[in-house]
């Protein structure tokens, strides 16, 4: 074991493996590849079959879902779960819409809701008739005027409007003979020797001998106002119509649109006309004014056209004023001289001479022109 020398095998194996190279390759010649044909059998339907009950069992187990009956594709797919996720959605909403309205109902009942003031009505005062005698009328006319009214400027018309047709030239309007059944080709209609504008003038009946006065003849009626009192003759076809409830502004309207307006202002203690008219007529012209009187003797004056008059007594100062359409003529001006010498103011005493006896003539000699100034009537 020490220093012994190890024992060599004593048999050599003889046999050595060579390994040679095909042919082929000696001199350098590439070799013919050739491929060995191996033929491959192909076994078909070699996949065992699934009969119709085991295939609906793999599909339902490898469903979504499948796992978990309360999976959402299970719950909406299936009946009995759609029924009862339906009807508890259903009593949810329900819940919640009536909790909010009782929300709702709780908020508004803490509410104070304020006491309604008492409505006191006031049993109206039955004001006994005013009993009016015939001679002497006594009217308590209020002393105030509406602001409104009180403010509003008064319209004068132009002083350039001329004069619609008068075909026979008997100082009544085409127009005008209209309103009492006159001839418009016949200055004197009735024949008695007067024109027919020279009789509506002094109130006359222009279309017959009987009646003689022209509030009889069923042409014009009267105008009594009733808080101021006044009277006035206009035509029976016009409209009557009060601006106001107090009747303070009256207007008388043709049908052509025209009309005549008849206001009532307040006049204060010691005002003279010249100071009310520098107050309520300051583009108008004074020396345009000119003094006259009515049939029944009162005191007026009027503008140079007759298109404005006025009226006055101790409390109030009343005007007319002629209003027209569009148009720069007059159809109505001889009505409107005829309802201003018709004008009685509350408690005048009229001065109207009496009816004449039979075959005596009551008209006067004269017929002034309806479109110039007169101081005797």
């Amino acid at each position: 074991m020490f220093g012994k020398k190890a024992a060599t095998n004593s048999e050599i194996d003889q046999t050595i493996s060579v390994q040679t190279i095909p042919a082929d390759f000696y001199g350098g010649v590439n070799p013919v590849i050739r491929f060995k044909r191996v033929e491959k059998e192909v076994v078909l339907e070699s996949k065992p079959k699934l009969t119709a009950p085991e295939k609906k069992m793999l599909d339902k187990s490898t469903a979504t879902g499948s796992g978990s009956a309360l999976h959402p594709a299970n719950i909406l797919t299936n009946k009995k779960y759609a029924i009862i996720f339906g009807s508890s959605l259903f009593v949810a909403i329900v819940a919640g819409v009536s909790g909010y309205y009782y929300l709702q109902s709780r908020q508004q009942s803490k509410i104070a809701i304020p006491e309604q003031p008492k409505i006191v009505v006031e049993t109206p005062v039955v004001q006994a008739p005013v009993v009016v005698e015939t001679t002497t009328e006594q009217v308590v006319a209020p002393t105030t005027m509406p602001q409104s009214l009180a403010d509003a400027p008064i319209e004068f018309p132009s002083g350039l409007l001329g004069e619609s047709p008068d075909l026979d030239k008997d100082n009544l309007t085409d127009k005008a003979e209209e309103l009492f059944g006159t001839d418009p080709s016949k200055p004197d209609t009735d024949g008695d020797g007067y024109d027919d504008g020279h009789e509506v003038y002094y109130l006359y009946n222009p279309a017959g001998k009987e009646p003689m006065r022209l509030i009889d003849s069923g042409y014009v009626n009267e105008y009594n106002n009733p808080i101021f009192g006044y009277k006035v003759f206009y035509p029976i076809t016009w409209a009557v119509g009060n601006v106001d409830e107090g009747s303070r502004d009256v207007l008388f309207s043709t049908i052509t649109g025209e009309n005549i307006e008849l206001r009532v202002f307040d006049r204060l203690t010691s005002q003279t006309f010249a100071d009310w008219f520098a107050q309520w007529a300051p583009n108008e012209q004074y020396q345009n004014i000119a003094d006259s009187q009515t049939k029944y003797g009162e005191a007026i004056k009027n503008r140079a056209d007759n298109l404005v008059y006025y009226f006055m007594d101790d409390n109030h100062i009343y005007v007319m004023i002629y209003h027209t359409t569009d148009s720069n003529v007059v159809n109505y001006r001889s009505i409107m001289v005829m309802m201003a010498r018709s004008f009685r103011s509350p408690g005048f005493i009229a001065s109207e001479a009496p009816l004449p006896v039979s075959g005596a003539s009551a008209y006067p000699t004269e017929m002034p022109s309806v479109v110039e100034n007169t101081t005797t009537q």
